[in-house]
This record gives C-alpha cells, structure tokens and sequence, in this order.
C-alpha cells in the first residue's frame, strides 16, 4: 500500500483527493477520477487549469520498486508507477505545494527527529554570576527562533550562573554561507517575513511586528512594534481615519525604506479595530 503523493494547483478550491486517488488503476493515468472532475466543475475551474500527478513516494513500500538504499537520497531502482497524470508536463505556479517538497526532502535528509539545536559558548572565567569574557551564541540555522525561544534560551543561560557579561555578545552565524539575494526576488514582495533569506540565526523570521490601536478618545491609533531594535525610530501614533477598514496597510502610506526610521505618513480606520502587521526589517544582517 503507496500513499499517494498529489501535486495541483487550481485557485479557490480545496479538495480531499485520499479516498478518490489511491484507488486509481494503474492502467488509466490520463483520466481524472469522477468525483475530481465533478469538483472542478462545481467550482468553475477548467480541467486544463489543472495539472495531477499521482505516484508512490519514493523509498515506500511497493512491489515495483526494488531500490538499492530504500528512502535516502541517491537510491537507485525501478521508477514508481504513476497512478495518475493530468497535464503533469504543464508549467504551473506551484504556491504553498511546493512545500511538500521541501518538507520531504528536510525528513529525508535530516530525519524525522531532527531538532536544531543553539548553543550558548563564554571565553572567559565566570565568578559570582559575571562572565568576565565575551558570551557566544552560535546559531544552528533554527528557522522557529522567535522572541519567545530567544528568551527561553537566555534564561537557560541565567540558570548556569551568568548574570552579567563583562564583554561582548557575539553572534556566530557562520554555519550558513548564503550570498546576497534581493528579498522582493521571489514575488516582489520584499516586505513579506516568508521572503527572508536563510540565516543561521534567523531571530524571530527577521521581522517587525507593528500593532494598531485605535484610541478614539484622542482620535489616533496607537503603535506598538515588536521587537525593539536599537536606534530605529517609530511613531508611536498616527491619525485615524473615519469610513469602512478597507486596504488599511495602503492607508497606513507606510515607509520602511531607511533601516533607522519608519514612517506612516497616512491614517488608520478606525473600524478596522485592533491590527497585527508583520513586516520583514529593510536591514536582516543589522537585526539580530
């Protein structure tokens, strides 16, 4: 028994394909399954907006496949069967599916029980609860290093008898050698935290946190930004706007340009409530 592996994109439809695909005979991979057929023209979507490819997941457990080194990289073997192929040669925007990929590859290549592990170092002697010395934090490449964990992990170091640190913290991302690349490269959207590149210290996805408030008493909306960063300066308010909450991050006619100073030079509705925006910071190698 294979589990089917589904690669589709189709906007603005969500299906449940297990049940209708890992039954497919082998003899017919061009023809999309009924119940599949009948959901795309339910929804609109045209069969040739579609591309499908079912196959078993490399390394699994199959008649047909007899590899050499069963699920690692570089096994070589009879090729799975396709139980499905749709428009499988067609280019296609892949969006978050191609996220199968890459989370295959990282269980493949690293295992299913990988964790990243931050180590604290200190090169010099430690008396009374002062580092006489500079404190070390070497970075594993951790893509989850938020503020949370940050603080976790610095509260651990409180714990082992350090204090204060008479000297520098150091931060040691070399375990990553990644040139630079322009942020807006992937979709023009250079502000999005998910457009950050790989660091071996990726602190909290390099981002700012920018929270709204509206005050109506004092007609402004109150800014809060996490986390705090060192000589940038940020409003801490700007005007509120009357009517419906609308596009209200074009509103905002926000400026993040310098890395030492935000600008709002809008307003912000006062019906949108409370809003969240995480913004990527112009400046990743000066943030952490």
């Amino acid at each position: 028994m294979f589990r089917p592996v589904v690669l589709f994109r189709c906007a603005a439809l969500h299906l449940t394909l297990g049940s209708a695909l890992a039954l497919l005979p082998a003899a017919s991979p061009a023809a999309l399954p009924p119940e599949f057929a009948q959901a795309l023209a339910r929804a609109g979507v045209p069969a040739d907006a579609v591309s499908v490819m079912v196959t078993p997941v490399p390394g699994a457990a199959s008649a047909s496949m007899t590899p050499v080194s069963a699920g690692r990289a570089g096994a070589v073997g009879t090729p799975p069967p396709v139980r499905l192929s749709h428009r499988a040669d067609a280019s296609m925007n892949p969006a978050s599916v191609m996220k199968l990929i890459t989370t295959y590859a990282g269980l493949d290549l690293l295992g299913t029980d990988f964790t990243w592990t931050n180590r604290v170092y200190v090169d010099g002697p430690v008396s009374d609860g002062v580092l006489d010395g500079n404190l070390i934090i070497r970075g594993s490449g951790d893509p989850k290093l938020v503020l949370e964990r940050v603080d976790a992990l610095l509260r651990q170091v409180m714990a082992q008898g350090v204090r204060e640190v008479r000297g520098d913290i150091v931060l040691d991302r070399s375990i990553f050698q990644v040139p630079e690349r322009h942020p807006g490269a992937f979709d023009d959207e250079p502000l999005r935290p998910y457009n950050a590149s790989p660091d071996g210290l990726l602190v909290n996805f390099k981002s700012l946190v920018f929270t709204f408030t509206p005050d109506p008493a004092r007609a402004q909306a109150l800014i809060r930004s996490e986390p705090p960063i060192a000589g940038v300066e940020i409003p801490a308010s700007l005007a509120l706007a009357p009517g419906p909450c609308g596009d209200w991050r074009a509103g905002l006619r926000a400026d993040f340009s310098s890395p030492d100073r935000v600008r709002f030079a809008g307003r912000y509705p006062a019906a949108c409530g409370e809003r969240l925006w995480p913004v990527a910071y112009v400046e990743p190698r000066a943030y952490a």
